[in-house]
């Protein structure tokens, strides 16, 4: 787990382990031994491969469990100082902040770890477990969705610290009940391994197991660590409950997945689609759906959406995903990781730039669509959500703060306290059909006044969007750059914004004058475009 308490990982709801008394079997527990036994036999070859009761045997007479607590594992203590952007400041960064990690060598000179000390990083260095050789690190790729990133050496010539470490291969992925061992060195030194079942899956952005050991876990079970079956990598701990003796891991399968994918596709689909649950009978009924017919409502597309674009509308019964049917819950068997909500299963199944098939029912008829995934809704929105690690962009006109609006300058003015989004942004919010049939590619915002003699009078603004200035519409935020910087005749440039007063005037001498008292003062970069 990472050393800061700034960071918190979503713990998954761990149940308490029930203590086992020891009794003679009555007829029901025999039975059910018997049964238990029965599923055990029924179990498909590829389960049987990491299954809830290790293999009985492979070549050499071990198992594979037994080889998986003596295989010699490459791990690494990974560091991370991390600084992160302030979004209502832009010019400015937070505080600093140090993540302590795993990591685990896959070969070819590179390190998986969690994606955490990725973001945001602007130091990252890679130790030996025995603090004997520390040497500077870079990030190769990162991916917040699945929380995932692969380090490798800043400098060529520290590359030999992995001459004197193994590297692990990605093996088969995990299924509910199969059991992996936990690899770890205590005091970095001592090796530690114990074995972990999966008891269940849970998918907040991506499907993520809870495992569970039969013995207390050490204190230096931390994020990185790899679990193994056999001699292979077949997942990576996302987080720990010591007390629960439990992690949260994700599989080798997206642990795949991660590895191929190059900086486009990187991130998990999203098909920009709002769900309702069908618990109304009258209501399905209305919709000529079966009567014990599973499904969700599709209660909102969004605009420039995958969905959108696949032709799938408001109203629609989404009844099945790539051919497996949704149950009352919205539910659906996932191949791996078991019954899933259907969010969960549509972010896992496959990945970016691929296609997937949807059964929807539209006015009690059946049809399938065909959706190509991607993650437009979010990225060509005019109110975007950008990748992680991306400096925002701004410009300071003035004293007045020009922003273009995202989702991550949202996401930070909703955790400064205010009790929800200004009216004004809401409304934009509320609006964004419209905005793009009017051809706006961006709403840019007037998020801030500075009061100088520039902005006498102005000082109270904050909070709106920026319309037109000199009367020419503003439909991107570079378009605003260049309609600032355009003289007028009389040194005088208007800007229209979306409430009271509607319309500003300034000087343009006095806002070069200002400009230059908040460069020398505080404001050393007025403007970041990229």
């Amino acid at each position: 787990m990472f050393q800061n308490d700034k960071i918190h990982f979503i713990l998954l709801p761990v149940v308490a382990a029930l203590a086992v008394c020891s009794c003679k079997p009555t007829p029901r527990t025999a039975l059910e031994e018997r049964q238990k036994s029965q599923q055990t036999e029924e179990t498909t070859a590829s389960d049987r491969q990491v299954s809830d009761k290790a293999p009985s045997s492979v070549k050499g007479g071990t198992t594979e469990l037994e080889k998986a607590e003596h295989v010699k594992v490459g791990l690494l203590n990974v560091r991370s100082t991390r600084q992160a952007y302030n979004y209502i400041r832009p010019w400015e960064k937070q505080d600093t902040e140090t993540e302590v990690c795993s990591g685990v060598y896959i070969g070819n000179g590179q390190v998986l770890t969690v994606g955490e000390v990725a973001q945001d990083a602007i130091y990252v260095e890679l130790s030996l477990p025995d603090q004997s050789r520390t040497v500077p690190a870079k990030v190769v790729k990162f991916d917040e969705d699945l929380n995932l990133a692969l380090l490798t050496v800043q400098h060529e010539k520290d590359a030999d610290i992995f001459n004197s470490l193994p590297a692990l291969e990605i093996g088969e992925p995990m299924r509910l009940g199969s059991v992996a061992m936990l690899r770890s060195l205590t005091d970095g030194l001592i090796p530690f391994a114990t074995p972990m079942k999966v008891e269940s899956a849970e998918s907040s952005l991506v499907p993520i197991y809870t495992m569970r050991s039969g013995t207390p876990l050490p204190k230096d079970v931390d994020a990185g660590l790899p679990l193994l079956h056999g001699d292979k990598l077949v997942g990576l701990v996302m987080d720990c409950n010591r007390e629960g003796q439990a992690v949260m891991c994700i599989n080798a399968e997206l642990i795949r997945r991660f590895l191929v994918e190059d900086a486009e596709h990187a991130g998990v689909p999203s098909l920009g689609l709002a769900f309702a649950d069908l618990d109304d009978p009258v209501f399905n009924r209305y919709l000529k759906l079966e009567p014990r017919q599973g499904g969700l409502y599709v209660s909102k597309v969004t605009p420039l959406s995958a969905a959108e674009a696949a032709g799938i509308r408001d109203g629609d019964v989404l009844v099945s995903v790539e051919g497996m049917p949704l149950d009352n819950h919205g539910r659906c068997q996932h191949p791996i990781y078991g019954l899933l909500e259907v969010p969960g299963v549509i972010r896992s199944l496959k990945p970016l730039g691929e296609k997937l098939r949807m059964g929807i029912s539209r006015n009690g008829e059946y049809r399938e669509i065909t959706v190509d995934l991607n993650r437009d809704n979010m990225e060509k929105s005019p109110i975007p959500e950008e990748r992680a690690n991306k400096a925002p962009r701004y410009i300071m006109w003035g004293g007045l703060l020009f922003q273009p609006l995202t989702e991550n300058y949202l996401d930070e003015l909703r955790g400064e306290g205010n009790g929800g989004l200004p009216l004004p942004f809401l409304k934009v919010k509320e609006k964004v059909k419209e905005i793009i049939k009017e051809g706006r590619r961006e709403v840019v915002a007037l998020t801030l006044v500075i009061p100088t003699p520039a902005t006498l009078g102005y000082d109270s603004l904050g909070f709106c969007t920026v319309e037109k200035v000199n009367d020419k519409a503003v439909q991107s935020f570079a378009r605003l750059a260049e309609l600032l910087d355009e003289p007028t005749p009389d040194g005088i440039t208007k800007i229209s914004i979306n409430h009271p007063p509607y319309e500003i005037y300034l000087d343009r001498k006095s806002v070069d004058a200002a400009n230059d008292v908040l460069r020398r003062r505080s404001i050393h970069q007025l403007r970041r475009m990229q």
